[in-house]
């Protein structure tokens, strides 16, 4: 009897211990020590945790307001997709964009957006990430690198809309200028557009051209050399809205009726050609879509990163922004 109760009491401690032992495992989550189920009764190790990706962009500036809608529209697609953006402002300067680029590979970001501040100025900037092995992809603004895709606008098709409009505006004759941005592959390409547009209108000239190099300020002088020495001149294009706001600024100083087509359509742009007055002179605007781009870079990085094929470029329609399409849309 006493020899049956000590085994009774063995069992009893080996069940405690048994439990003790089974608690613990689930616990620590111990290999051999699961329940049963699909995988025969082992547990699977944890994965790692995939590391958040890390994207350097360097913006052409942050001191114009298409930049900033730019910059929000990356930043929401990024977050979309669980990324960290790094944001650079780019200044307008090639060095100082070459010396981010320097940065960020230094902090080994997985890829790198630029915004090149001269197209002809940026190869080295490409090639130097490239050997680095972080791939490139430019936005809005052209390199003569090779980035792993650009993301655009088609800038021939915004010229030719903005000469298509300027020339139903004057009836098919009339002078106009160009305030230009040499500097700037797109720039070039919007200016190119515009004058391709006008060929198929004998009766409109282009009378003259001028270098703003992103300055309203600069855009305000070249405007008044136009007035002094262009007095038959009837329409300027503005390849870019800090040009068109030094134009228009130009113009009623003057109190001339020379009108203004703008590029970018920013919210001066609408707000100018919604007034009573400057509506006037700033007659529209072509607009391009800073939320595609930057959604459309984003979605380019993307692929890359998981190995999807990716197209070389991808550029984005323009559009003409006027009284008509404010109202229209309730803008």
């Amino acid at each position: 009897l006493s020899e049956a109760k000590g085994m009774d009491i063995s069992m009893k401690k080996a069940k405690k211990w048994f439990a003790a032992a089974l608690v613990l495992c689930m616990v620590l989550h111990l290999p051999g020590c699961g329940t049963g189920g699909g995988d025969g009764g082992e547990s699977k190790k944890d994965e790692p945790a995939s590391e958040k990706k890390t994207i350097g962009c360097v913006l052409l500036t942050r001191e114009h307001v298409f930049w900033n809608m730019m910059e929000k529209a990356i930043q929401k697609e990024a977050d979309a997709n669980g990324y960290e953006v790094i944001f650079s402002d780019g200044q307008q300067d090639s060095d100082t964009q070459f010396s981010q680029v320097q940065d960020f590979i230094t902090q080994k970001v997985d890829a790198i957006i630029l915004s090149p501040a001269s197209s002809s100025g940026s190869a080295a900037a490409i090639d130097m990430a490239d050997e680095a092995g972080i791939p490139v992809f430019t936005l809005n603004c052209t390199s003569d690198g090779e980035p792993v895709c650009h993301v655009g606008t088609n800038e021939i098709l915004g010229g030719k809309l903005a000469g298509e409009y300027a020339a139903e505006l004057l009836g098919g004759a009339g002078n106009t200028a160009i305030i230009t941005y040499e500097e700037i592959e797109p720039c070039v390409q919007r200016a190119q557009g515009f004058e391709e547009a006008l060929k198929a209108y004998p009766d409109m000239k282009v009378l003259t051209t001028g270098n703003y190099a992103g300055d309203a300020a600069k855009a305000a002088n070249v405007t008044q050399d136009f007035i002094t020495q262009y007095p038959e001149l009837d329409l300027i294009f503005a390849v870019g809205d800090p040009a068109a706001v030094g134009a228009l600024n130009t113009i009623k100083a003057a109190g001339s009726d020379i009108r203004i087509i703008g590029y970018d359509g920013n919210p001066e742009g609408i707000e100018a050609i919604k007034s009573d007055t400057d509506g006037k002179v700033w007659i529209a605007d072509v607009a391009q879509d800073p939320d595609g781009q930057g959604k459309a870079v984003i979605e380019a990085v993307k692929k890359h990163f998981e190995g999807e094929e990716v197209d070389k470029t991808v550029l984005i329609d323009p559009y003409i922004i006027d009284a008509d399409y404010i109202k229209e849309n309730n803008l």
